[in-house]
């Protein structure tokens, strides 16, 4: 009696552990996938602060050999600065480069945790897409503006007179902070066009159901 006892159990644990097994392996997988959300979460936070501060640091050095390489026109018109002239045009880049550089992560993490069907590796796709876009407009507008204000010297020497440029107002500060600007503006806007595409969704699912009441 006692063997037929403990072979019942033996079966009857194989069964229970088997009914059981779908509600832990739910539980057991919304917790592992709870805690890799937040974990990429923790990373994507501390990588926008890392990339801040190496913005700031980064910023200062490649301020100038950036200016002379996208601008090399603008840079050879040139007035003569002074080291604090430099260092304020400097650190005006470097804040606008950190926050271009921050806001491309953060703005994908916004879109990922407000819109319903958005994947992190979509939104940081557009957020890339929509920073490189911003950044060429700003480039190409900034270009044109000093070859129409150089043709102008040219042509009219005695209203312009000599072209000359000044640090303070250089246009790659602009363009940086441009870019960052149309980012932090993005993520707003993603989230309106994705609340708005929802609504669409929905509407139609509605009517049929009037239809068929009526």
């Amino acid at each position: 009696m006692e063997q037929a006892k403990s072979k019942r159990d033996a079966l009857a644990s194989p069964m229970q552990c088997n009914r059981a097994w779908p509600a832990d392996c739910s539980h057991s997988f919304d917790g592992a996938n709870e805690y890799s959300i937040m974990t990429r979460k923790t990373y994507l936070i501390l990588l926008s602060f890392a990339v801040v501060i190496l913005g700031l640091v980064a910023g200062g050095p490649l301020f100038l050999p950036a200016l002379k390489l996208l601008f090399a026109d603008w840079s050879r018109n040139l007035a003569q600065y002074s080291d604090a002239e430099r260092v304020g045009a400097a650190w005006n880049f470097s804040l606008g480069f950190s926050l271009l550089s921050a806001m491309v992560p953060l703005s994908a993490m916004v879109t990922e945790r407000f819109a319903a069907r958005a994947r992190y590796s979509h939104a940081l796709t557009k957020s890339l897409l929509v920073g490189a876009l911003a950044f060429g407009a700003a480039l190409f507008y900034q270009l044109e503006q000093f070859a129409s204000r150089e043709h102008m010297a040219v042509t009219m020497p005695q209203m312009i007179g000599h072209l000359t440029t000044q640090l303070a107002e250089n246009p790659l500060a602009k363009i940086v902070w441009f870019s960052a600007v149309c980012l932090v503006i993005f993520g707003p806007v993603d989230l309106w066009i994705a609340h708005l595409q929802k609504q669409w969704r929905k509407e139609p699912a509605g009517i049929p159901l009037q239809q068929t009441g009526n």
